[in-house]
């Protein structure tokens, strides 16, 4: 029985060894004394924390299974990859983190941020020639977009590539979550490779991606609109769908008052109110302000198209819209189908003449 006990006494020490972890962190000599904290990234449970003393820092733990961590300090955070039996040496004292691991994930990770790096200087030095022969008038501005959408294209396919390469591991999982929208803005591909990855279970934030992908899915061009609810200039309760999708075309803009490119776009928005009369109606949707703010903003343009007020902490419009920046002026048929997004200046009477044109 004894032999049994010392049998088994030593087969758990040695996968406890096996699934150990250490970390060793070298700092600069400004956070002496500071406190350091091993904190989860998926849970953003802290796992660990430390003092630091002579620039250093030790966490030591175990796990079964891999995952990510951040080692975090003040306000200053940095994530690395973690698996049972890592040894990770992180380096902050230069002006880019270094993060080894004797061969492991996240050398791996590095190896593929500085091809993609290294691609991407490669493709600026192309473009910046491009620019210059635009400026000289020997290549129009419209092969330049072209230039620069196949540089973002072919970037963000390296992305993807590294994801599918790793869907067996957790750098997968991690470059999913952190470069998965750009790899995949289709929301079917995005599924398929998220039920390929092995570790996709293992950081949340790959699902709140999901969400925002699914209304970008739901809002893109050649979709019916998405309703939300708000209040108009007097406070009464309103509904987009009580303009869109009425039998004409709206011209819907998220703005805010203290948006000065909101409040430049205003006076083109009333020209085109009144060119286009029965036909159109433009719609300002106030976004991200508050209301006092918002009835003053509207009264010194002398704004007479219609308004829906979202306060700021029942913000539904930019949420469905999935709107990230503003002014952003869509287009609306008179069905209600959104025909274009993100529009701009003179863009806006262009769409709306070549919608109604077809």
């Amino acid at each position: 029985m004894k032999k049994i006990a010392l049998y088994l006494f030593g087969a758990l020490a040695l996968a406890a060894c096996n699934n150990g972890y250490n970390i060793d962190v070298t700092t600069n000599s400004n956070n002496e004394g500071d406190i350091a904290y091993l904190v989860d990234y998926n849970t953003n449970e802290t796992i660990d924390s430390c003092i630091i003393k002579n620039n250093t820092i030790k966490f030591n733990g175990n796990t079964t299974e891999p995952g990510v961590f951040r080692i975090q300090i003040n306000h200053y955070n940095k994530e690395f990859l973690v698996e049972p039996g890592s040894n990770i040496s992180i380096d902050l004292t230069g002006k880019h983190v270094k993060i080894t691991d004797n061969g492991g994930l996240n050398d791996k990770a590095a190896q593929l941020e500085e091809e993609i790096n290294k691609r991407g200087a490669e493709f600026q030095i192309i473009y910046n020639q491009v620019v210059e022969k635009v400026k000289a008038g020997e290549i129009s501005e419209d092969k330049l977009d072209i230039l620069g959408n196949n540089i973002i294209k072919e970037l963000n396919n390296m992305h993807k590539v590294n994801i599918i390469d790793n869907k067996d591991n957790i750098l997968g999982a991690y470059l999913f979550a952190t470069k998965g929208k750009k790899a995949c803005s289709d929301l079917a591909l995005f599924d398929s490779i998220k039920q390929a990855l092995k570790y996709s279970d293992k950081i949340t934030v790959i699902d709140v991606i999901r969400e925002e992908l699914e209304r970008i899915d739901q809002t893109k061009e050649g979709k019916m609109f998405v309703d939300f609810k708000g209040k108009d200039i007097d406070g009464n309760d309103c509904n987009l769908s009580d303009y869109v999708g009425k039998g004409k075309y709206v011209v819907a803009d998220f703005w805010a008052s203290w948006c000065s490119p909101c409040r430049e776009e205003i006076p083109n928005l009333i020209a085109i109110s009144k060119e286009f009369g029965n036909n159109l109606v433009v719609l300002g949707i106030n976004v991200w302000d508050n209301e006092k703010a918002f009835k003053e903003a509207v009264a010194s343009e002398n704004i007479k198209y219609p308004q829906i007020y979202l306060p700021k902490n029942n913000d539904d419009a930019s949420y469905a819209y999935n709107i990230k920046g503003i002014p952003h002026i869509i287009l609306f048929g008179p069905d209600g189908t959104i025909l274009k997004r993100n529009l701009r200046g003179e863009g806006i009477k262009k769409a709306i003449e070549e919608a109604m044109n077809k």
